[in-house]
């Protein structure tokens, strides 16, 4: 039976069609779950180290064993995991939106990339108050985010270099979804709005994210202002170059 995580914008686990919702039911095993089906392959003491960092290494291992039990149970897998010496290792038919996004970015799938990522991973979910824990979270989460920017990137100049300034529009309207805040995003979906001939949308776009900006006290870059004033000044042929001022983020 495949077991299917989704970890962008949120958490949940699938198999087949039916939610598992028993597998998220006690936060400390959801995140175990989540951990495992990741990594793929960790030792035992890593996960204890992690996971129950003040418990000595017996009571710690016990419960490792009660917490992948009743993942077991939760799952209706008994295969779902192997032992291979040390190590604890994730079976195939588990498989994660996170990876799959990851191996499409890497074999440049853009567009199978950007239809994957729903949002920060984790998002809005809190399962451990541990230190270890929230570093992880937090180093994947920007890595994904990092890599959407990077899918976003390359699908929408493909999208300019055949000509296609209206399916440009749609992949920075894809890219500032996660992110409305995102200054590359905006930048890039302004322009692209320009180049596709629609001026006004352009500069109402600007506008809205202006206002997004103003209640914390910001702007947007100098690039994004300088390129709304041009448009401002006078009509934007359809062969505008978005490349003009526009900011990349690594």
């Amino acid at each position: 039976m495949s077991i299917r995580l989704v970890t962008f914008g949120g958490l949940h686990v699938f198999a087949g069609e039916r939610e598992l919702e028993r597998a998220l039911a006690q936060r400390s095993r959801a995140a175990l779950l989540a951990y495992l089906t990741i990594e793929r392959r960790v030792s035992r003491d890593a996960l204890t180290a992690m996971f129950w960092p003040e418990s000595d290494a017996c009571a710690a291992r016990h419960a490792l064993r009660q917490s992948l039990y009743h993942l077991r149970n939760a799952l209706g897998d008994t295969g779902w995991i192997a032992v291979r010496g040390h190590e604890l290792v994730l079976q195939p038919g588990v498989v994660a939106d996170a990876t799959a996004f990851s191996e499409a970015v890497v074999r440049g799938d853009s567009e199978r990339a950007m239809q994957l990522y729903h949002g920060p991973f984790l998002d809005g979910v809190h399962l451990l108050a541990l230190q270890s824990w929230e570093s992880w979270v937090d180093v994947l989460r920007t890595r994904y985010a990092r890599l959407f920017r990077r899918a976003c990137r390359a699908a929408l100049d493909a999208r300019l270099a055949a000509g296609d300034y209206m399916g440009a529009v749609g992949v920075a309207e894809r890219w500032t979804l996660p992110d409305p805040t995102d200054d590359e995003a905006q930048h890039r979906l302004i322009a692209a709005l320009a180049a596709a001939g629609e001026r006004t949308e352009a500069i109402r776009q600007y506008d809205t994210y202006a206002r997004l900006l103003a209640p914390d006290g910001l702007q947007p870059l100098d690039e994004t202002r300088d390129l709304v004033e041009r448009l401002r000044a006078r009509p934007t042929p359809r062969n505008w170059s978005l490349a003009l001022g526009a900011p990349c983020r690594i």
